[in-house]
C-alpha cells in the first residue's frame, strides 16, 4: 500500500481487530480505499504505537508533566477513590454527544441600550401548537418571546406588572402559562393565547391575587411537572428562594383553564440559599427539592410528608443534608452555586453542583438517594414504619433551620469531582446547562467563552467565543424536535447570542 495511506492502514486495522465493521465500511467508504487482509498486516498495530507513546509520556520529567496540567490535563476520573454506595450502583455516565453547534447568531430583540435580566426556554402549547420559545425580561421592564423555530420575534410587552419590574419569569412546560416573579417577592401569573398570526398577552391574576412567597427579591425560580392518576388537575410543584434566607415549595393545579397556586410551607435557613433544583422521586411521586446555601458545601434535602389529596395538609419537612465534601471534618470550605440534573436511570438521580471555587469553577457529580434511602439513614425512626409514617415523623411546627437537627448527613455519594477549566471570581453568577440525553454540560464562563464539558471523562470538549465578558443568563432548548439550541445572554456586551446544533 502507498505511504501515504500508511496511517488510514492503522486505523483500519484497529477497526477490524475490534469489529468496528460499520464504522470500517465507512472509512473505506471515504478514503475510496479497499482495506485487505494484506493491507491490515502491519508490523506495529495501532494499539502497540499509542500503548508505547502512552508509557514514554509517563517517563516524562515532573516538570513536564506540570506543563501539561497547566494546559488542561487536570482531571481523571478514579473509580477507587469513590465509595461503595457508588461502586455498587455500577454507574456509568454517558461520553459527551457528538452534536457541535454549526451556527451562531446574535439575536436582535431591541435589547441593545438594556440588560437581560433573566431568561429562559419554554416549550409551549398555544392554540393546539407546540411552540419551541425564549423567553426574556429586561431592565427596562419589557418581557420578550421568542420563536426559536420560525427564528422571529413573537411579542414584546412593556411594564406587563403594572409599574413593578420583573425580576424571574418561566413557563410551565407544555402549556400557555408563564410564572413572573417581581421584585417584591410576589409571583405572578399570565397566559399566552393566540389570536389569528398576532400573540395576545393576559394577566390571569390581578395584583390583589399575586401570591407573597418572599419578604424580600426572589432569587431563583423553578418549576417541575407531574402527573397523578390520582389527581388530575395537579401540574406540578414550585420552589423558589430569596434574599430573605426562605426556600418555599408549593402547588399548582388547573381548573377551568384557571391556575389554583398554593404555597405549601416555608423553611428559613442560617444563610442565605444560593441555588436549588427541584424533581420527583420515582418510587413515591413526592417532590424532591436539594438546596445550596452560603458558607456551607451540605445540600438541604426537602420533600413533603404526603401526596397533596383530599382536606389535609401538607407539610413541607427535611429529610437530610447531602455532602458535596469528601471531608468528614468540614463543610465550609466552599458553597454550591448551580444544580444541574444530569440523569435519572432507575432510581438514580444523578446531579451535577457547580461550585465558588477560584479561580476556576469545579463540578462535583453526586448520586441523590430515594426518599425511602434517606430516610433509612434517621436513627429516632421506627425502620418497620412506611416510607409515609416515617415523613409523618419528621413534620415540625418550627420552620428555622437549627443547629440541633436530628436530619442525617448523607456522605459518601460523590461520583467525580472535576476542574471545569471555566474562570470566575467571588461575584461570579455561575451558570451550567445540562445538554439534552444527560450527555454534558455547557457552561458559559466569565471569559466569554461556552464551554462543553464532558462529565464522564472530566475534558473540555469544545471552546466557543460567545460574548465579550461574562454572562448574566443563559438557557439551553430545542429548535424542532430534536436540534439543540444554547442562548447566553452577556452582562457586559448586553447581546443575546444563540447557537444552534442541527
Amino acid at each position: 500500500m502507498d505511504d501515504s495511506m500508511y496511517i488510514e492502514s492503522l486505523v483500519a486495522q484497529f477497526l477490524h481487530s475490534k469489529g468496528y465493521y460499520k464504522t470500517l465500511s465507512a472509512l473505506e467508504e471515504e478514503t475510496q480505499t479497499k482495506f485487505t487482509p494484506t493491507t491490515l498486516n502491519n508490523d506495529e498495530s495501532l494499539q502497540s504505537i499509542v500503548e508505547d507513546r502512552i508509557n514514554f509520556k509517563t517517563l516524562q520529567s515532573h516538570t513536564e508533566n506540570a506543563h501539561h496540567l497547566e494546559n488542561g490535563d487536570v482531571n481523571t476520573l478514579d473509580s477507587l477513590s469513590q465509595s461503595d454506595i457508588v461502586r455498587r450502583r455500577n454507574i456509568i455516565l454517558p461520553n459527551w454527544e457528538v452534536k457541535y453547534p454549526d451556527s451562531v447568531e446574535v439575536l436582535n430583540l431591541g435589547t441593545l441600550n438594556s440588560l437581560i435580566i433573566d431568561s429562559s426556554y419554554f416549550s409551549s402549547f398555544i392554540g393546539g401548537k407546540i411552540y419551541n420559545l425564549g423567553l426574556f425580561v429586561t431592565n427596562t421592564k419589557y418581557l420578550l418571546v421568542y420563536d426559536i423555530d420560525a427564528n422571529q420575534l413573537l411579542l414584546s410587552v412593556h411594564d406587563p406588572l403594572n409599574g413593578q419590574p420583573i425580576k424571574l419569569v418561566y413557563g410551565i412546560p407544555y402549556s400557555n402559562h408563564l410564572f413572573l416573579c417581581d421584585m417584591n417577592g410576589n409571583l405572578r401569573t399570565m397566559s399566552l393565547k393566540r389570536d389569528g398570526l398576532q400573540y395576545d398577552m393576559e394577566l390571569v391574576t390581578n395584583s390583589n391575587d399575586s401570591v407573597k412567597l418572599h419578604r424580600r427579591l426572589i432569587t431563583d425560580f423553578t418549576f417541575k411537572s407531574v402527573k397523578l392518576e390520582s389527581d388530575s388537575t395537579l401540574l406540578g410543584y414550585f420552589s423558589s428562594i430569596g434574599w430573605d434566607g426562605r426556600v418555599t415549595l408549593g402547588l399548582v393545579r388547573e381548573a377551568n383553564n384557571e391556575l389554583i397556586i398554593k404555597q405549601i410551607g416555608e423553611y428559613k435557613l442560617f444563610t442565605n440559599p444560593t441555588c436549588i433544583l427541584l424533581t420527583i422521586d420515582k418510587e413515591t411521586n413526592l417532590p424532591l427539592l436539594l438546596v445550596g446555601r452560603l458558607e456551607s458545601s451540605l445540600l438541604t434535602i426537602f420533600s413533603i410528608n404526603k401526596h397533596p389529596l383530599g382536606a389535609e395538609e401538607v407539610k413541607l419537612v427535611e429529610l437530610g443534608k447531602l455532602s458535596l465534601n469528601d471531608s468528614e471534618f468540614s463543610s465550609h470550605s466552599f458553597q454550591a452555586m448551580s444544580i444541574g440534573e444530569i440523569s435519572y436511570n432507575n432510581k438514580d438521580l444523578i446531579i451535577t453542583v457547580a461550585t465558588d471555587h477560584i479561580p476556576y469553577m469545579r463540578l462535583i457529580t453526586v448520586l441523590v438517594p430515594s426518599i425511602e434511602e434517606i430516610l433509612s439513614y434517621s436513627k429516632n425512626i421506627d425502620p418497620n414504619y412506611s416510607v409515609f409514617e416515617k415523613l409523618d415523623k419528621l413534620v415540625v411546627k418550627d420552620n428555622n433551620q437549627q443547629f440541633t437537627s436530628s436530619s442525617p448527613i448523607l456522605r459518601s455519594y460523590i461520583i467525580s469531582n472535576f476542574n471545569s477549566l471555566s474562570p470566575q471570581d467571588k461575584y461570579s453568577n455561575a451558570i451550567i446547562l445540562s445538554r439534552p440525553n444527560c450527555s454534558g454540560l455547557w457552561i458559559p464562563g466569565d471569559d466569554g467563552k461556552l464551554r462543553g464539558f464532558d462529565l464522564r471523562t472530566g475534558n473540555v470538549i469544545e471552546t466557543l467565543d460567545s460574548n465579550d465578558g461574562r454572562a448574566k443568563s443563559a438557557f439551553i432548548g430545542q429548535c424542532g424536535m430534536e436540534s439543540e439550541v444554547v442562548v447566553v445572554c452577556g452582562a457586559v456586551d448586553k447581546k443575546i447570542v444563540i447557537w444552534r446544533c442541527s
